[in-house]
């Protein structure tokens, strides 16, 4: 591979952001990190199902169609946890030693707007962008 089609090139190195007067650098997200969001909330949906419901059939039920169902993403990121969630994925690709509780401390009604405007932007992002696959 060329030097110039190497990963972090095309990326680039981070979208710079201030939280809570400290700058973070936010990576751009992968389908691994959509993946893990999809099964994050379906986690915390079963985690629901688990404390609420008494009756062991309904629960099993319940999970299984938790486990079946689709996530709509857009939706849950216009919540608090997807938010949260999102900002953790992001911020551990520069910042590894941050916890989903670390990231949740940097959120409250005052940027939870702005910080979901943010993580719904940085998806994708790219620097030098492919125009599409070359053919050999």
């Amino acid at each position: 591979m060329a030097e110039k089609d190497k990963l972090e090139n095309i990326v680039g190195s981070g979208v710079p952001v201030n939280i809570k007067g400290k700058e973070y650098k936010l990576g751009i997200f992968n389908m691994r990190d959509l993946a893990d969001f999809r099964q994050y909330i379906k986690g915390q949906r079963i985690k629901v199902i688990q404390e609420t419901t008494i009756d062991d059939t309904a629960k099993i039920g319940l999970i299984n169609n938790v486990l079946e169902s689709n996530i709509n993403e857009m939706k849950e990121l216009s919540n608090m946890d997807g938010v949260c969630f999102m900002l953790w994925k992001a911020l551990q690709k520069y910042q590894p030693e941050m916890t989903l509780d670390d990231a949740d401390k940097l959120i409250d009604m005052d940027n939870v707007a702005e910080i979901s405007s943010i993580v719904m932007n940085i998806g994708g992002r790219v620097k030098n962008p492919l125009k599409g696959a070359k053919k050999k």
